[in-house]
């Protein structure tokens, strides 16, 4: 009797408020209905549960013993809801998929099609159900941060884990932090700190002595003190995007990371929870350490176009600000490179306005059903398919050699790792033609939001700069600006030029 295997995992498709066990369980109902009608049988040793929400492949055990056990043993196919749950990573991840079960023979069974690897058309069907998985993938990380972006500008709290202090509570949709009994704790720490002068060392030692736990693990360090001391949780406020995720490729696998970002890049907004500590002695801690608290510092939260703005002369432009006038955009070399300087509000105007075109584009093009299509690149297309066709026959060429021996197996496989980074190349460049020649109706729409999202904020007085500029740099890569007139007065009329870039 044939041998089936199942494999089942949460992806971010499914929505961050349904839980790991009700995912699994309601998509082994549908596969186990499926199995049952098809006359399929699954036993419950040869389930795979994915509840480890890895990326990668690497990241995910399951799938690994997966992959090992359709390459030890005779397996007739394995079923999964859709295609992307088996990957929904890079090119490399999909190149893995697809070579294990191309190789082993090995079908993929879903609810709506079986794909035989083996088989050329249902490889390229295969292949672009995973391309569109990672895309979506991307798309979906898009909104949701868009989503913790405007949870987080309300006061709200993300994180996963709340503070030493705090418990997390839901209030409505959100949650908020609650003070709980450690914050005698906090208390104790910036007590020890800012009235008795104890450093972070010392302090650890004390809470050590006093048996005293913290979270994570059994002993204080100097490092958790030094956290919490720095933390503006502690006088009400949240901190976001404090540390980013960087993900660097070393040694064949993908590393991540967790610096801390500059200050321009992360945000802080009063939060919904009641401070620990007064902002008297928060502000003294900062003091002690050389710095002044970040809630003090407005500069990256005065102007919404930080970062952004570029003069024509490649430095960058600033937010100035005068108690005789009103805030001027000014190029930090403005003495050196003649560009004269523009009122802040006419600056943010033709911004709005210029996205507003972008808008206004993207509706048209959306509208129109996608059927603008440029004869030069189309060509491309058609080229880059023909290409990739023909890398597809040497490959399979590759392993007639290998079969008759006229390749040995170091040989075969330079040359096939050779031809599989040539048709990665080629299969990426051939998505973007594809995309360039007829983007999706999804494309245009995704745009208008980011975009809408982006002039509603510059238009709400109510909203941060800090909110503002994030939701800029969403959609916005940068504003180049020019103002070129021998004319030194403030009065001159004559109109500055800006050029916004967007990211897409």
């Amino acid at each position: 009797m044939a041998k089936y295997l199942e494999y089942l995992r949460k992806s971010r498709a499914d929505g961050e408020n349904e839980t790991i066990e009700a995912v699994l369980e309601r998509h082994e109902k549908i596969l186990h209905e499926y199995a049952e009608k098809n006359g399929i049988d699954v036993s419950e040793a040869d389930i795979y549960r994915e509840v480890v929400s890895g990326e990668t492949i690497q990241d995910r055990p399951v799938i690994n013993k997966l992959l090992t056990r359709i390459q030890n043993e005779d397996i007739k196919g394995v079923l999964v809801v859709e295609p992307q749950r088996l990957s929904r990573g890079d090119l490399s991840d999909c190149g893995t998929i697809i070579r294990a079960f191309r190789y082993t023979d090995t079908l993929i069974v879903t609810p709506t099609k079986t794909y035989d690897l083996s088989e050329k058309f249902d490889r390229k069907f295969f292949e672009m159900e995973l391309t569109r998985g990672n895309d979506y993938l991307e798309y979906v990380k898009e909104i949701m941060m868009r989503g913790r972006l405007a949870s987080v500008s309300e006061g709200n709290y993300i994180g996963s884990l709340p503070p030493y202090g705090y418990d997390k509570v839901k209030v409505g949709k959100n949650y908020t932090l609650q003070e709980n009994s450690e914050s005698d704790t906090v208390r104790l720490i910036f007590d020890l700190f800012v009235n008795e002068g104890l450093g972070t060392v010392n302090i650890a030692n004390r809470l050590n002595e006093l048996g005293i736990k913290p979270k994570k693990i059994g002993f204080w360090t100097n490092s958790t003190i030094r956290d919490i001391l720095r933390n503006p949780v502690y006088i009400g406020k949240i901190r976001w995007n404090w540390r980013k995720t960087i993900k660097k490729y070393e040694n064949g696998e993908i590393v991540k990371s967790r610096p801390k970002s500059s200050a321009e890049d992360w945000m802080l907004v009063e939060g919904k929870h009641e401070g620990i500590v007064t902002e008297e002695i928060f502000n003294a801690a900062q003091k002690r350490w050389g710095t002044f608290p970040k809630v003090k510092h407005s500069a990256e939260t005065v102007n919404p176009f930080a970062g952004l703005v570029h003069c024509e002369c490649g430095y960058a432009m600033i937010m100035q600000k005068s108690a005789k006038s009103s805030p001027r955009v000014v190029c930090r070399n403005q003495a050196r490179c003649g560009n004269k300087s523009a009122t802040f509000e006419e600056f943010e105007e033709a911004v709005i306005e210029s996205l507003s075109s972008y808008i206004a584009e993207f509706k048209m093009l959306a509208e129109s059903g996608n059927k603008v299509k440029l004869n030069s690149k189309e060509t491309a297309v058609k080229k880059l398919e023909k290409a990739l066709k023909d890398l597809e026959l040497q490959q399979e060429r590759l392993y007639d050699f290998l079969e008759d021996g006229t390749y040995s197996k170091s040989v075969f496989a330079k040359r096939n790792q050779a031809l599989a980074e040539k048709r990665s190349k080629t299969l990426s460049a051939l998505e973007a033609a594809r995309m360039s020649v007829e983007p999706t109706p999804i494309d245009y729409r995704e745009k208008i939001v980011l975009l809408t999202d982006a002039v509603t904020a510059l238009k709400d007085n109510n909203l941060s700069a800090a909110v503002k500029n994030s939701l800029l740099k969403n959609v916005v890569k940068e504003i180049r600006y020019s103002r070129r007139t021998a004319n030194r007065t403030k009065w001159d009329k004559t109109p500055f030029h800006i050029e916004v870039l967007l990211k897409f």
